[in-house]
């Protein structure tokens, strides 16, 4: 199997040091000097078959190739760890003689960085985040702005990135500043994870796989007919939107019989390492607990074409839908597997500085937001919870809107207060991993 790995001049001498010798694996190298080359090159590699799998030597090549390229062959990059920002750490001391008060930080994770200071005993530094995005006209020379900028105006004392052409600049002009680089522990485990990906679409080349799915509408109110009909058409618009946005990040195709049917059609590789292997399945499992009267069906059918996959999607979805139990079904040839959407207790609950992060909150403002549900239940409307918190109305729409969006709350009535539209009662649930 051929690994090319795509990044600067420098990867080669840094994984040639950690990576051993794999069976059955060669591992080439395409050093590109900036970041946005990765996509024609990966598209290169892939249109002449000069690799099984490619490798990015980093999450900001690898997400600007995926928006612009079609994945043909397993991809995946290498990301970083605590270990990384461990050795980032030790490096700042060392080096520089920082006392890691204060960092700014451009493409690394903040919360990784932050529990590995707080690990070694350091609680209260101030870490900025440069918030600039890849897609952005002269991103590099934004990210060096930032860092200068939050240097020279002494707001910190080190900067931590993880591209080199921020490093060596920064560094040329004096200023503390240290790279982030993958461990070999992550390198392995993405080498076998491509090697995997790699056998399973060779055993499964050409097999289909369709996912179909069947949404139950219940209305808040079944007296109003016109409010009834409302919200169902909102229910379906709403459910539509995320189907087709999981079908995307699939790179699937999607055809739907009415408002409420909907057939999700992609190979086996993608459905075994996409929908089911990655947060994906639990994600859209998690979809159908925004509409807690409402009930999400699916079965999934595998067969050596669209039609033969898709008959078999029909008989596993109905099973689900007799059974009424939440369950669902994948029938592959004639057997059918149950694949029960995971329930609270089995879910692996994300960290509070995850939960922080995907909501776009600070760490203090998520614990006041769970102290405030400890103290009036999870059930709030917007002036409720802007009294809870100490903030505008309008900020604690934003928040309940943003909470919709991503899962964590979902309408469970309205209530009139004189004039005006009534507002939406809201029940929350914000799952977290206290350890």
């Amino acid at each position: 199997m051929k690994i090319v790995v795509i990044g600067t001049k420098m990867m080669p001498k840094i994984i040639n040091k950690m990576i051993d010798q794999l069976p059955n694996v060669e591992i080439q190298y395409h050093c590109s000097e900036f970041y946005e080359e990765a996509a024609s090159i990966a598209d290169a590699l892939q249109k002449e078959g000069k690799a099984d799998a490619i490798l990015f030597s980093g999450p900001t090549s690898y997400h600007y190739a995926r928006r612009r390229i079609v994945a043909t062959i397993p991809w995946a990059y290498l990301p970083y760890s605590r270990v990384a920002a461990f050795q980032a750490c030790l490096e700042g001391i060392a080096i520089f003689q920082s006392d890691l008060k204060a960092l700014s930080v451009d493409q690394f994770d903040h919360n990784l960085l932050r529990e590995a200071l707080e690990e070694v005993g350091i609680h209260d530094s101030v870490i900025l985040r440069a918030g600039i995005d890849s897609e952005e006209e002269q991103f590099e020379k934004k990210l060096l702005e930032f860092h200068r900028n939050c240097y020279r105006q002494g707001r910190v004392s080190l900067c931590v990135t993880s591209m080199e052409h921020i490093a060596g600049p920064l560094r040329a002009e004096g200023i503390p500043c240290v790279r982030i680089y993958p461990v070999k522990e992550v390198l392995q485990e993405q080498i076998y994870h491509l090697q995997i990906l790699h056998l399973s679409a060779k055993k499964n080349q050409g097999r289909r796989a369709v996912i179909a799915i069947q949404l139950n509408y219940v209305s808040f109110d079944e007296q109003n007919l016109m409010f009834q009909e409302w919200e169902q058409l909102q229910c379906q618009n709403e459910y539509r939107k995320n189907v087709y946005s999981l079908a995307q990040r699939m790179e699937a195709a999607v055809f739907s019989g009415d408002g409420n049917h909907f057939f999700i059609v992609t190979s086996r590789h993608s459905l075994m390492n996409v929908f089911l292997k990655d947060s994906t399945y639990w994600e859209f499992g998690r979809l159908g607990r925004r509409f807690p009267d409402n009930t999400i069906y699916m079965g999934i059918g595998i067969g050596d074409t669209t039609l033969e996959a898709k008959s078999r999607a029909v008989m596993a979805l109905n099973k689900s839908v007799l059974e009424h139990s939440g369950k669902s079904y994948m029938i592959e040839e004639n057997q059918a597997i149950e694949i029960s959407f995971p329930g609270e207790n089995e879910l692996k609950l994300p960290s509070l500085s995850f939960l922080a992060q995907r909501l776009h909150l600070s760490t203090d403002t998520l614990k006041k937001l769970m102290a405030a549900l400890e103290d009036c239940g999870k059930e709030v409307d917007a002036v409720t919870l802007a009294e809870k918190l100490q903030i505008s109305a309008r900020s604690a729409n934003r928040l309940l809107a943003h909470l919709e969006k991503e899962g964590y709350a979902a309408v469970v009535g309205k209530q009139s207060q004189g004039k005006g539209r009534p507002s939406r009662i809201l029940r929350i649930e914000l799952p977290w991993d206290e350890g």
